[in-house]
């Protein structure tokens, strides 16, 4: 008998009492299972060798034997839940907790990381909310970004250090004034839905990106784009760019299927990656390995990330740079249960790429003065902004930050005479945790000045939206960046394409950043970059156009059942190279 149906009959044997001796006639159990005496004794057999109970019976008629129940009845609902969800049976785990979800969640949280299903490798997870569509020519968070560069494929990739890499180009050149790119793509190259990847393919969707207003400053200066031959495809620029390589290497430029580009587009997304998508919901997303990628197919086989309320969770297995109730501690991504400790726990840390920094907005109501911006950053520092998120033990691992990177040199200013400040000041923030608990720890400072402080907490994309319409009219923004793999592009693009930032810098200070990055794309190869943006970004830091606060510290944890596993600068793991020696 299977150990479900086992289940039913011993639920109706715990009214009798648990972890007690009990003394019942054989007669009376067979009444309380509504069964046969035979039946009850073979019952009763089972559920002993499975060591759910023990049954010591009396001979001789009307005897009373003796019955131990050995575990109570919610418990083994969750050893036998638990069974289910390693085996992939998530319904039928759902099911033996009455549909209780929040102790679904928690058996999910406790059971990730990495699994063999029927020789192949399993990685689950779990997340604090749901993921948007997995579409590369929207605006996302660092999470989706990840994801997206899990499932999509870009012409070239760039590596930590600024060098170009093939994808599903194997080969490009680029003319002497760097206004001629050619790309050369790999032979039999197909999304995930079969359909065939060419240089029309590519063509034509480059030319529906050049239609869309989010891509418009990135691609200002292309004026053609064509695919003389089937594997062949030419990009024709107005101005020079030694870095357009770089620039397709950005995950907005992911080779994706043109239907995909259609305006509310509700389809199943359809990638070129390492990774396919066979399910998204609100409650989990999967992936699984293409068997077609063009390069080294993935070790991993099956990817499964589930949505828990992070309230419900008794650590956080992937959450990015959230707050801590210990100061000291550092942000955590756990693969497998914190509480096993069976075996040796491996750890990576790192400083994130990038930088929470708070911006004048010049677009505000009632800009603030160059004197008051001045006085304001002698004011609010990272250090007493850390200060205050102590106070509400709500901080973070996290690196006191000076500049935009943490490699860059830091920019020092001097302390500003005190100056009169207006007595009301807005905030705005989108709802991510650690830049609201910033907000706040801003606002509290704002306070001690005697001044009335308001913070508004937008969505991502409505905070976005509201910049890109030039509706974003707050007097100050905490917001943050983060670099993608590409990092040397990817800083670019933090500066010339980041809607928050150039729509609040002011008319004159979007002008002159705009040309800046316009030459520095015209005379930099793609590995200088980050050099040459150093510069620049300190410049909007001594005008008092922002001011730096935090770095964030990412650590990735497990506990001996994965291998070598890298932590990316999105602060999530290298999913397609975990592997399991068991």
């Amino acid at each position: 008998m299977s150990d479900l149906n086992l289940l039913r009959y011993y639920a109706r044997l715990t009214p009798l009492g648990s972890d007690q001796d009990i003394k019942i006639a054989l007669a009376d159990v067979a009444n309380t299972l509504f069964t046969s005496t035979r039946h009850a004794r073979n019952l009763l057999g089972d559920m002993h060798k499975l060591d759910w109970l023990s049954w010591t019976p009396k001979v001789g008629r009307n005897q009373r034997s003796t019955l131990r129940l050995k575990i109570e009845l919610k418990e083994l609902k969750i050893q036998l839940a638990t069974k289910r969800i390693e085996q992939g049976k998530y319904e039928k785990a759902l099911s033996i907790l009455d549909n209780d979800e929040r102790a679904f969640g928690l058996l999910l949280q406790s059971t990730s990381g990495a699994s063999f299903r029927e020789g192949r490798l399993h990685i689950q997870l779990t997340y604090k909310r749901p993921f948007e569509q997995l579409v590369p020519h929207q605006r996302h968070r660092s999470s989706e970004r990840y994801l997206i560069r899990q499932i999509y494929c870009c012409l070239v990739s760039c590596d930590f250090e600024g060098r170009l890499e093939p994808q599903l180009a194997h080969h490009w050149q680029q003319d002497e004034q760097a206004q001629q790119w050619t790309f050369y793509l790999r032979p039999g190259l197909t999304f995930h839905n079969g359909t065939a990847i060419n240089a029309h393919t590519i063509a034509e969707l480059f030319t529906r990106l050049l239609e869309l207003e989010h891509y418009h400053p990135d691609l200002d200066h292309l004026v053609d784009i064509s695919a003389p031959m089937d594997n062949k495809v030419v990009f024709t620029l107005s101005q020079p760019d030694q870095g357009f390589a770089g620039l397709l290497s950005g995950i907005k430029f992911s080779i994706q299927p043109l239907s995909q580009l259609q305006e509310n587009y509700q389809g199943p997304v359809v990638g070129s990656g390492v990774f396919e998508v066979i399910e998204h919901s609100n409650t989990r997303l999967c992936l699984q390995a293409f068997e077609q990628y063009y390069a080294c197919r993935a070790l991993t086989d099956l990817v499964t990330i589930w949505q828990l309320d992070e309230k419900e969770l008794k650590q956080k297995q992937i959450e990015t740079n959230q707050s801590s109730s210990q100061s000291h501690h550092a942000c955590h991504y756990y693969l497998t249960s914190e509480g096993d400790n069976t075996a040796e726990a491996v750890q990576h840390t790192r400083i994130e790429d990038g930088c929470m920094f708070l911006l004048f907005n010049q677009r505000s109501s009632r800009p603030l003065d160059t004197l008051q911006q001045r006085y304001l950053s002698s004011v609010i520092t990272p250090e007493s902004t850390y200060r205050h998120l102590q106070q509400e033990r709500k901080t973070f691992g996290s690196e006191n930050a000076y500049n935009l990177l943490p490699q860059w040199h830091k920019v020092i200013r001097p302390i500003a005479e005190p100056c009169s400040l207006p007595s009301k000041i807005s905030i705005a923030v989108y709802d991510y945790n650690s830049l609201i608990n910033c907000a706040y720890a801003v606002a509290e400072q704002l306070k001690l000045l005697g001044i009335e402080v308001v913070v508004n907490i937008y969505s991502f994309r409505e905070l976005n939206q509201r910049s890109e319409r030039h509706q974003l009219l707050e007097d100050l923004i905490v917001h943050n960046i983060n670099l993608d793999d590409n990092r040397h592009s990817s800083a670019f693009g933090s500066l010339f394409h980041n809607p928050i930032l150039q729509a609040s810098i002011g008319d004159k200070a979007q002008a002159w950043l705009s040309e800046s990055l316009k030459h520095l794309r015209a005379n930099t190869p793609l590995e200088h970059y980050l050099d040459a943006l150093e510069p620049i970004a300190s410049s909007l830091i001594n005008q008092y156009l922002l001011l730096p606060i935090f770095h964030h510290r990412q650590t990735l944890r497990f506990h001996g059942v994965l291998k070598d596993v890298a932590l990316t600068n999105w602060g999530w793991p290298d999913i397609r190279n975990v592997w399991s020696a068991d």
